[in-house]
């Protein structure tokens, strides 16, 4: 970071100009002025930022983007060898004031067009208070970042001031935690900070033993799978990982929050201290009604032992891959409902299930299965039913196996655990070429006949995009999340549920199905040998897949250090096979959207999409994440506590109202 300084000032107001829509008159409409104050309108000269500054102590700095270092003639020096040599590292890049674990969409945005004009690295919150106020005050565009974990860039903006919470990395654990204005008795639980990430508290949370706990288990808090991802912006979208399916996710074990408002107050928020506002804490979303200080949630026993399990399919042809389709989806969807592990059941707390091949190959059908403190016994009867279908059908061969972990086979004080998993290497400083989730409706998966939302209908749409998929020139998911569902949880924690902002089909769902390629991308640097040197690794991973591809040949001749080629290989991928990647994309959004419709044929809620990973053009983004009526409620409760519509993100509560950069009010 570049600190402050009142010449520095002077020289950023003359060159900070936002690569997106240029604002002149900032206006005034309906008593909320029309357009956000960025650069070069008028009025961004007389923002006074020594006095914000001030106010945070000299926190205040010059955004400069990671990759600041490689910049021109600076390319060759040893400080952009160093960057580049982390650039596909989360953890560094999380700890870079503007370092994004995304750069970007083809064709939509990219963050070297989203780079904010100043940064506070907050330390404190009376630094976020001032930071707020001081936003509010004087009509800024304002973002939000912990770790740079979004797929939409919406803790980034041209133009905008960036509220920084990284540094917040506080944590404490209490025995008997009693939310503000609560009169039950105390939990266990734990409170964060805002910059805390799940790799800073699972590790704290597992060298404690759980209290009061017979068996001497030591204590979970439920989170993200990937450790790296933070805790704030993971628990406002509704957070999945380890684990939810048996205690519920992050909005459901959240207790209490410390909520910084638009006007700068600070507020603590509960279900019985301004529970409204609370309530938009809970799956509403970030960009909201404010911006959390602290988090509190509630803590459970962690596993003295998981069980995995695994099974795999081939089929030859399509008509048999349907045909496996439906009895895979149908045996994990009896497994799912109505059990639990206590109970007996293989709840499929982890792990996944993913499709693969074409017509000309053959298909292949594969998952994992995870259980707390599962054993072989209750996952028998998920597997002996997939095992005696495949065992008696032509041209469908198939294995599965299980084994067990316990908690005497790992190091307790190790920093990470079995159940988590490593970041996917192919989406950090990657660009997306499209991306879309859809909750995999078990109501759909046990519909009999050939009807739109049938069994049969939804695994025809997986074989149709399975096919599809294999004509993307580029690596592309084809995977449900087992994690990121709660179906069959039980009624006190379905009760708990069902007090939070989530969208209610999630109740009924085997997994949140998400279908997406990434290509690793460094878009503030032009093409050149340096730079593709460190991507051509991961491109040959993820893009220019074999040496059939034509672009093979000039993307090695680059990355050896041919400048020429190295231009040919990266714009080619640009400007060449994008443009034949996106209307591929474009037909499968239309099949996904087909077979998972929001509301099913019969009006009532079939299917939906996860506000922290989706599609950045999803045409029904509040009736995806939320449904009707609870957007509804979410978008009167944004009106209360952020009337001006301070805090802003792509598809997030009232961004309907704003134009796709949230610099300028829509004329409705």
């Amino acid at each position: 970071m570049v600190r402050v300084t009142r010449a520095l000032i002077v020289v950023a107001l003359g060159l900070l100009v936002p690569s997106s829509r240029a604002v002149g008159d900032v206006g005034v409409r309906g008593g909320w002025p029309e357009c956000r104050c960025v650069p070069p309108a008028a009025c961004w000269s007389a923002v006074p930022w020594q006095d914000l500054n001030s106010s945070v102590h000299g926190r205040l700095a010059v955004s400069v983007d990671g990759f600041a270092v490689c910049q021109g003639t600076a390319l060759a020096s040893d400080a952009c060898t160093e960057a580049l040599a982390h650039y596909d590292d989360e953890f560094w890049l999380a700890n870079q004031t503007n370092g994004y674990q995304h750069t970007g969409l083809y064709g939509t945005w990219n963050i070297s067009t989203a780079l904010s004009a100043f940064t506070v690295r907050a330390e404190s919150e009376l630094d976020i208070q001032a930071t707020v106020a001081f936003a509010a005050r004087h009509n800024l565009r304002l973002v939000v970042k912990n770790t740079g974990h979004d797929w939409f860039g919406r803790s980034a903006g041209a133009g905008s001031l960036l509220l920084w919470t990284h540094t917040l990395k506080s944590i404490h654990f209490d025995d008997t935690f009693v939310p503000a204005g609560s009169t039950l008795p105390g939990v266990p639980a734990v409170t964060v900070g805002a910059g805390v990430q799940f790799a800073d508290v699972y590790p704290a949370a597992n060298n404690r033993l759980y209290p009061g706990d017979p068996a001497g288990r030591r204590t979970l808090m439920v989170g993200g799978t990937c450790d790296s991802v933070g805790v704030a912006g993971c628990y406002l979208g509704g957070c999945y990982g380890p684990w939810a399916k048996e205690f519920g996710n992050g909005a459901v074990n959240l207790l209490q929050a410390r909520v910084i408002l638009a006007n700068g107050s600070v507020v603590t928020a509960s279900t019985t201290s301004h529970p409204d506002l609370f309530y938009t804490l809970r799956g509403g979303g970030g960009g909201n009604t404010g911006v959390v200080s602290e988090f509190t949630a509630r803590v459970h026993p962690a596993p003295r032992w998981v069980g995995f399990g695994s099974f795999s399919a081939t089929a030859a042809t399509a008509s048999q891959f349907h045909a496996l389709i439906k009895v895979v989806l149908g045996a994990l969807a009896d497994a799912m409902v109505g059990t639990s592990d206590a109970a007996g059941g293989m709840t499929c707390s982890g792990g996944g299930l993913g499709f693969a091949g074409s017509a000309a190959v053959g298909y292949s059908l594969n998952f994992t299965c995870r259980g707390y403190e599962s054993n072989a016994s209750v996952a028998s009867p998920l597997f002996n039913t997939l095992l005696m279908y495949t065992h008696a059908s032509n041209g469908v061969t198939a294995n599965a196996s299980f084994w067990t972990w316990t908690q005497f086979e790992y190091d307790p004080t190790a920093p990470s655990f079995p159940w988590l998993e490593v970041h996917p290497d192919r989406e950090i400083s990657t660009e997306l070429v499209g991306s879309l989730t859809k909750w995999f409706p078990i109501r759909g998966i046990q519909s009999k006949g050939d009807g739109p939302n049938s069994a049969n209908a939804i695994a025809a749409g997986v074989v149709n995009i399975t096919n599809l998929i294999a004509t993307m020139e580029c690596q592309f998911s084809n995977y449900i999340m087992f994690a990121k569902q709660q179906t069959g949880m039980g009624p006190v924690i379905e009760a708990r549920f069902n007090e939070t902002a989530q969208n209610p089909v999630i109740l009924n769902t085997i997994g949140l199905w998400a279908p997406y390629g990434n290509i690793p991308s460094i878009p503030q640097l032009p093409p050149s040998v340096k730079l593709l040197a460190a991507l051509w690794p991961r491109l040959k991973e993820y893009a220019v897949l074999s040496t059939a591809d034509p672009l093979w040949a000039p993307c090695t001749a680059g990355a050896a250090g041919n400048e020429a080629e190295a231009v040919a290989c990266m714009t080619g991928w640009s400007e060449n096979r994008i443009p034949r990647l996106l209307p591929i994309f474009a037909r499968l959004r239309k099949l996904a959207w087909a077979t998972f419709p929001n509301v099913g044929a019969d009006g009532s809620p079939f299917s939906g999409s996860y506000w922290n990973e989706d599609d950045y053009s999803n045409p029904d983004f509040s009736g995806s994440h939320w449904g009707p009526e609870i957007y509804a409620k979410l978008l009167r409760l944004k009106d209360v506590f952020d009337p001006a519509g301070l805090f802003y993100g792509h598809h997030s509560v009232g961004s309907e109202r704003w134009s796709a950069n949230g610099n300028c009010r829509i004329r409705q």
